[in-house]
């Protein structure tokens, strides 16, 4: 029997999910991890990479590596890895053939299905790209589930039996959402979703890496941003300090040999303090209250009849963060589901109920919302002007789905024969400030005098955000369709068959101890080259010795035996100094 699992597709980690019995488990990898990082990488024998060893090469590498591409489904652009050009739904598709391989592993059978996850926020494109994924990936994806939604879910499972209005909270490493919900008798009703696609603990990262740099250059001279490998070595450090200042009022960030001035090997070394953090990133997070209270208002409640606020993803372990909550709300968060982990198991939960591993005698039930306004281009008539660009909302945000809804439309121009219709979703009364989704056009309409004919346009929207437009000629009954789930925006059947048959052709899967390649081309070697002149004896054999093995093991693509030699060459600098 084919199994079904849960799948949180995460900006900086992905996690899978499956039902053991009547509870949700984390699937750990091959590496025995219970996250994935969402990293993929060709190494130098131009082989597939991802998780974990893909990381590891980042620093080295950054060309021929991909994180956070999850920022990018939805759009045109391409990434590059070497000298192959991937699109964002294939390299996600990597990510999720990793995730994959660990279910079937780790279940010893088939995993054919899928439930996956994305923010609520998620436009339809991004939605569409994210299914193009899974499908590329070898699963068949009949649901996509919103992220707080998942979490709620995982929230849920331990109060069916509880009347309470819960807000999910989810910040994690590339998006923000916020979902209100009302919980009774098992079942989970979304009342309404907002957020910012663009906000995460990346931009946090981001923003203490330029500070680092910014404060290199001012010391030193040297702008780092012009040096791809020091950022991706300044980012990572910014990552770490970030979370120990979770703990801590302050920590250390050390850098050695970040870069060569002259003969002289440069380090960066300084104290971040957790003030300075909240200084530096505070102006992001105090952003994330108009979402909470944009989807409060939607909700039609005040915020002093939210019970819960359940805290999702990893940024929300920042203090600012459950502070910045705990003054709005007058309570402290719940830590009662794990930040990084809530989703996926709710994934599981989900595709629990679709398989039937889940008894429907649980009487569990979940609805959930549209996240944006859906609707179509338009002329306004006022008076004797007419006013084209307009947006005509035909599905309000925050309704319920599935939903279908329907509106009548005049023509506007004498002898009016065809009507071009163009969908956009967001909340502007003009189109050119929302995001276009796709256009078709409908002819055969009789000839006749401006506004006698009438157009009806059904929108529906799916659970899985997925939107069917119908168009129908009210005097003839002539019908025109259009699903936005094969639109432009999505990977066309010849298209995925095609990239689908490449990327199996180019997945190996890795295993956990899989050679990386390091880089002995960088400012470490030049700090150790620069030092020789300066040493003689045993000292400088050594130095020797091991500068030659360590550029022996980077031409072979050897990441271990690089990371120890790395470490045996940065400490005996030190010692050397």
């Amino acid at each position: 029997m084919a199994h079904v699992v849960g799948i949180d597709l995460g900006t900086t980690n992905s996690l899978v999910a499956h039902m053991r019995g009547d509870r949700p488990e984390i699937i750990a990898n091959e590496a025995g991890k219970r996250l994935t990082p969402s990293i993929v990488g060709l190494d130098k024998a131009d082989k597939i990479h991802v998780g974990d060893t893909a990381k590891n090469q980042l620093i080295a590498m950054p060309d021929r590596t991909v994180a956070e591409v999850k920022r990018l489904m939805g759009t045109s652009q391409k990434v590059r890895l070497g000298a192959r050009e991937y699109t964002p739904q294939e390299v996600s598709a990597f990510v999720l053939k990793r995730l994959k391989d660990d279910a079937e592993r780790y279940l010893g059978g088939a995993v054919a299905e899928a439930v996956i996850t994305v923010p609520a926020y998620f436009t339809d494109a991004q939605r569409q790209a994210t299914k193009d994924a899974g499908e590329l990936a070898g699963f068949r994806v009949d649901r996509i589930l919103n992220e707080p939604t998942a979490a709620a879910l995982a929230y849920g499972l331990d109060h069916l039996d509880k009347e309470q209005f819960v807000l999910v909270f989810d910040l994690g490493g590339g998006t923000f959402d916020v979902s209100v919900l009302e919980m009774f008798e098992g079942v989970l009703d979304v009342k309404a979703s907002a957020g910012n696609n663009h906000l995460g603990g990346g931009d946090f990262d981001r923003t203490v890496a330029e500070w680092l740099a910014k404060d290199f250059e001012a010391a030193h001279g040297i702008d780092l941003r012009r040096d791809v490998k020091a950022m991706v070595r300044l980012k990572s450090a910014a990552e770490q300090a970030k979370m120990e200042l979770s703990s801590m009022t302050s920590t250390t960030i050390m850098l050695p040999f970040l870069a060569v001035k002259g003969a002289e090997p440069l380090s960066l070394e300084t104290e971040l303090t957790r003030q300075k953090l909240e200084e530096l990133i505070g102006p992001m997070i105090r952003s994330t209250i108009e979402p909470v209270e944009s989807a409060l208002r939607d909700a039609k409640l005040d915020k002093s009849r939210i019970t819960d606020v359940v805290l999702v993803g990893g940024s929300s372990r920042i203090p600012l963060v459950q502070a910045l909550l705990a003054d709005y709300f007058g309570k402290e968060a719940r830590r009662g589901v794990h930040p990084d982990e809530a989703i996926a198991l709710g994934a599981a939960v989900q595709a629990g109920l679709k398989s039937g591993a889940i008894s429907t005698e649980r009487g569990i039930m979940i609805t959930d919302v549209c996240p944006f306004t859906l609707g179509v281009e338009v002329v306004a008539n006022t008076g004797s002007q007419r006013m084209p660009g307009m947006f005509s909302p035909i599905i309000p945000r925050n309704s319920t789905v599935p939903v279908s809804r329907t509106e009548v439309y005049s023509t506007t121009g004498e002898q009016q024969r065809v009507v071009d219709i163009k969908v956009y979703q967001g909340e502007s009364r003009l189109v050119k400030n929302n995001t276009f989704l796709d256009s078709y056009t409908i002819d055969g309409i009789p000839a006749a005098p401006a506004g006698h004919e009438k157009v009806a346009i059904t929108f529906t929207y799916d659970v899985n955000g997925i939107l069917n437009v119908k168009t129908k000629i009210v005097s003839t009954g002539k019908e025109a369709a259009l699903c936005v789930d094969k639109s432009a925006q999505r990977m066309s059947d010849g298209e995925k068959g095609a990239a689908k048959e490449r990327l199996d052709g180019e997945w190996k899967k890795p295993t956990a101890d899989s050679a990386q390649p390091g880089d002995a081309t960088g400012p470490l070697v030049a700090a150790a080259m620069a030092k020789l002149p300066s040493v003689n004896g045993t000292n400088k054999a050594r130095l020797e010795e091991l500068v030659g093995r360590l550029k022996s093991a980077s031409a072979r693509g050897d990441a271990s035996e690089s990371a120890r030699l790395d470490g045996e060459l940065t400490n005996l600098l030190f010692e050397l100094d």
